[in-house]
């Protein structure tokens, strides 16, 4: 028991982290990854990853986000600062109607408009590429159907 209270504490603690770049830091410590190795599991340099944790470079590709989200085992919501629960899966429980999105939307500024509308795009791309994919592969010429 004691090692789950421990995690609880340690990720409220990494909750209240107030930058990406240090919660993403305190996540790579927390899972004893040396910074050469996160960035090389996500695919930058060691001075990028240096840049990240420290805030130099604080407008992180989404792409980024979501790889190191992958490797250390959160939601892309923990690392950008939007939940306090460090779950991938919660991202699913927070859903909420079109109107109260489209309120939430027009309540952002430019920046948070902006990472929206580049999450939206994405998904979109994915959902669309995927379907597509799927109507591609099917050999509708031999298809038996009884009209």
């Amino acid at each position: 028991m004691k090692t789950n209270q421990n995690s609880t504490h340690e990720n409220d603690t990494l909750a209240s982290t107030s930058t990406k770049g240090k919660r993403i830091r305190a996540l790579r410590i927390q899972r004893g990854l040396r910074q050469e190795q996160l960035a090389q599991l996500i695919h930058v340099s060691k001075q990028t990853m240096y840049k990240y944790e420290f805030d130099i470079v604080t407008n992180i590709p989404s792409d980024k986000i979501e790889t190191i989200a992958k490797v250390l085992n959160v939601s892309p919501a923990y690392i950008m600062g939007w939940t306090r629960s460090p779950s991938p899966s919660s991202m699913i429980q927070n859903r909420f109607s079109e109107p109260e999105a489209i309120f939430k939307y027009n309540q952002l500024d430019e920046y948070g408009k902006l990472v929206v509308d580049t999450v939206l795009n994405l998904e979109y791309e994915r959902c669309h590429i995927s379907s597509s994919e799927i109507i591609n592969d099917l050999d509708l010429e031999n298809v038996d159907v009884d009209l």
